[in-house]
């Protein structure tokens, strides 16, 4: 992954961040905010107090709000672990950072407490004790300030963990995506496919999909189309399967032809293509048909039934479960 390119909001899908932060929140009884590294919000607050709720609906107090959470968030990355301190109003906050390769790019920012003793040990990170807009406002709204939960120490610090935790599958999605966004680009290359690709509306799951496909595609074309099998013992099971493109071959049958049993073949050939016989098989017959469309005007149900399909609508979504668009798409696109 490009450090400079690595962004929050890049890798992570936050509509489904905000369902979890939601959740977090209701459980812990903390607000909870996701920022980037500058203190910005990227998500909505989660269960935030009606007493922080009116101050970040402040211009001239918000920006203090952010202050905080962009020094408490820097203070994390300092300490190498969250933090947790009190903002302007004397309010209880903590931030677990997010790292990737010992760059800060945000934090999960919790809290949004009173303790129930030692909070005055807590550092402060931003004082404004001499500004008076501020000494009014908390006068002005010390209802609100009362009906803040209150925490033990213990019972913060363990909370604090559990977020760091949090914190970490953060980075490790986020390396896994980016991972996959690179291998994807690159099978298009080696595929020669010439596509657009919006990384955000990506389907992490097509992708992989996809990546397997086009790898079988690419074995099949280097050996024009006669697989040859890297464990012999399986020479038999593969040749019949493309010598009788037009049938239906079980397992059994090619059991059969190897002499072996139905679950030591079935372990062999997912050690061979590295997924299930059920799955491979599939991917081959789409493979079969992608040929037929390209290089006959076939109809869509001439084709399916020279592959042992049925039923052509089966066929179809099959296709279009491995392609990612349908028989007739593929042929006009190719």
């Amino acid at each position: 992954m490009n450090n400079a390119q690595f962004d929050i909001e890049r890798v992570l899908d936050l509509n489904k961040w905000e369902s979890v932060q939601e959740s977090l929140a209701i459980a812990t009884h903390l607000a909870i905010i996701l920022v980037d590294y500058r203190g910005r919000p990227v998500t909505k607050h989660s269960q935030i107090q009606p007493f922080c709720q009116l101050a970040r609906r402040s211009p001239e107090l918000s920006v203090h709000c952010e202050k905080c959470d962009s020094r408490g968030g820097l203070e994390a990355v300092r300490s190498g672990q969250p933090f947790i301190y009190r903002c302007h109003f004397d309010i209880v906050d903590m931030a677990i950072p997010i790292m990737f390769d010992n760059r800060y790019v945000g934090a999960i920012m919790a809290g949004e407490i009173l303790l129930e003793e030692g909070q005055e040990e807590l550092e402060q990170v931003l004082k404004l004790d001499d500004q008076q807009f501020v000494n009014n406002f908390k006068r002005e709204n010390q209802q609100f300030i009362d009906q803040y939960p209150r925490f033990s120490k213990d019972d913060l610090a363990n909370t604090a963990m559990m977020l760091e935790k949090i914190s970490e599958y953060i980075i490790s999605e986020a390396i896994k995506k980016d991972y996959l966004i690179n291998a994807y680009k690159q099978t298009l290359r080696v595929s020669k496919r010439e596509e657009q690709i919006n990384e955000d509306s990506l389907d992490l799951e097509f992708v992989q999909k996809d990546i397997q496909h086009s790898k079988l595609q690419k074995r099949l074309v280097e050996s024009k189309g006669v697989y040859v099998a890297k464990n012999q013992v399986l020479q038999p099971a593969v040749d019949l399967v493309f010598e009788n493109k037009e049938n239906h071959v079980d397992l059994t049958t090619l059991a059969d032809v190897t002499n072996l049993s139905t679950s030591h073949l079935s372990r062999l050939l997912k050690e061979e293509f590295g997924e299930p016989f059920s799955k491979i098989y599939g991917k081959l017959k789409v493979y079969w048909a992608e040929q037929l469309l390209k290089s006959t005007d076939w109809s869509i149900t001439e084709i399916s039934a020279a592959l042992g399909y049925i039923e052509p609508g089966y066929f179809i979504r099959m296709f279009k479960k491995i392609t990612g668009v349908t028989p007739l798409n593929y042929r006009k696109i190719y």
